[in-house]
Parts: C-alpha cells; structure tokens; sequence
C-alpha cells in the first residue's frame, strides 16, 4: 500500500479549529472515498504542527482518490477555506509499506 506521511505547520492559534474540521468533515470525506486515515496528532514540541497519515492500496488508486478529494465539492465548497488559510506550510512523504503496518481509524 502507499501511505502519506503529512505535517502540516499552521498559523498561532489555528490548530483546535483545523484539528477539529479535520477529524470530522475532512475525514469523513476521505472515507466515503476509500481513503485510509491515521492521525491527526498534535506536536508536543510545537502548537502550531500536527501529524497525520493517509493510505491508499496503490500508486494508481492515489492518484485517483486524491483527485476525486481535491475535485470533489467538499474540498471546493468548505475544506478548503478551512485549510488553506490556516496553513503556513505542509510536507508530504509517500512511502510504500505493508497493509498491516498501521492499525487504521
């Protein structure tokens, strides 16, 4: 499977609300995709950083979910302006690893 390691870095004082839309609308999307979900935790280091992971079953389902996510009206008509600008920067790592590795939510 393919899985996405995410770290976002928001603004001060933005993380409960991004947090919250997170675990809730935005995955509850991601899900009625197919998309796996682990996370979101919050950095005990930084108030402003969470840590989360998404899962595919392959390359070619990534890529089609994701677009599926980003097209979709969720993500146009609210996940978005709750995200983007909140968000200062954002990493991404895609690495392949065993169905069993992580135990999904």
């Amino acid at each position: 499977m393919i899985v996405e390691t995410r770290t976002y870095k928001l603004k001060p004082g933005t993380r409960p609300k991004v947090l919250e839309v997170l675990r809730t609308k935005g995955f509850d999307e991601l899900k009625r995709i197919g998309v796996r979900c682990w996370g979101p935790y919050a950095s005990v280091e930084d108030e402003t950083t969470i840590f989360w992971m998404r899962g595919f079953p392959n390359a070619a389902a990534r890529e089609t979910m994701s677009g599926q996510f980003y097209g979709g009206a969720a993500w146009k008509n609210e996940l978005a302006d709750a995200f983007m600008p909140n968000l200062e920067e954002y990493n991404v790592v895609a690495v392949e690893m065993p169905e069993d590795a992580v135990n999904w939510v």
